[in-house]
């Protein structure tokens, strides 16, 4: 598998082959072709490498949403993002924090100039500029929520701790619970002219129902030529996922809605209610296409 130099630190393997150059070819086969099996390995590294549910002092990027297995794409030219890029390469582990500002105020504890909920991000690839800019691609971890925030020489870090999903008994629990209810509920508000009965209540619907029925609204946008679905996103973020767990990150990068319409897919804490999120989504933007 492709490791940027980062993960084959981690990996400890010898000097001689950390030192070996990436074979570009092959890498971008592995990640078009495999792009769910790489995201999860490197997320299973990165999480070995992460620990304690709670990490102190994470230096924080505030600009962006960025999501779990996507990649986030940077151009660093602050000075004090400069110096914290730095500092993350140097220090061999190569993460930082990533979290989107608060435009709205909003009153939350830990923070107050950025949202408490974001990602953690590993480098994967970084390039220095002779001006000192730089350019980075990090990979999309797993998310935390910031519990205490401070400065260090000009940038933002924060003690945070891990978000994880319920467990996958408590998955199937919720999903039993939602849609075992009456066996004709009554169908969500929809557009005019749309068919009553094609749009069921998203809680009624089973976890693959959903992702099936989220899927479909892409297929129906690419049909259409959505202009959000040019070949060039797709060759940013790959192909339409077919795993529950990663196709709403998958969704929430490329879907051309508000970062703050996106942000409560963060907090979610099951695949499920981030695919009912997504199914809303979908029906969001074609109730504004009409």
């Amino acid at each position: 598998m492709h490791l940027c130099p980062i993960c084959r630190r981690k990996l400890g393997l010898p000097p001689t082959v950390q030192a070996e150059p990436l074979n570009k070819t092959l890498a971008g086969i592995i990640d078009h072709f495999f792009p769910d099996q790489v995201s999860a390995r490197r997320e299973a590294l990165a999480q070995d490498e992460t620990g304690l549910d709670i990490e102190k002092n994470l230096a924080l990027f505030i600009c962006t949403l960025s999501f779990p297995t996507m990649p986030t794409f940077l151009h660093i030219f602050e000075p004090r993002y400069r110096l914290m890029i730095r500092r993350v390469v140097e220090n061999g582990d190569g993460k930082f924090g990533m979290v989107m500002y608060n435009r709205r105020s909003r009153t939350q504890p830990g923070a107050e100039e950025y949202m408490c909920y974001g990602t953690l991000l590993l480098i994967e690839r970084y390039e220095l500029l002779p001006d000192g800019r730089s350019l980075v691609i990090a990979n999309g971890v797993s998310r935390f929520k910031v519990l205490e925030a401070g400065v260090l020489d000009g940038y933002h870090v924060g003690q945070v701790e891990r978000v994880d999903d319920v467990s996958l008994a408590e998955e199937e629990r919720l999903e039993l619970a939602e849609t075992s209810g009456p066996a004709n509920p009554a169908p969500e508000s929809e557009p005019e002219g749309q068919a009553v009965d094609s749009l069921p209540p998203v809680d009624s619907m089973s976890t693959q129902q959903l992702l099936d029925a989220s899927r479909e609204f892409i297929g129906r946008q690419r049909r259409a030529a959505a202009p959000w679905l040019h070949p060039r996103i797709m060759l940013a973020y790959g192909p339409v996922p077919n795993d529950a767990a990663r196709y709403p990150w998958w969704l929430a990068c490329v879907l051309p809605l508000s970062e703050e319409e996106k942000y409560p897919i963060l907090a979610a804490t099951s695949v499920r209610e981030r695919l009912k999120i997504a199914a809303r989504w979908g029906r969001e933007i074609e109730a504004r296409d009409l």
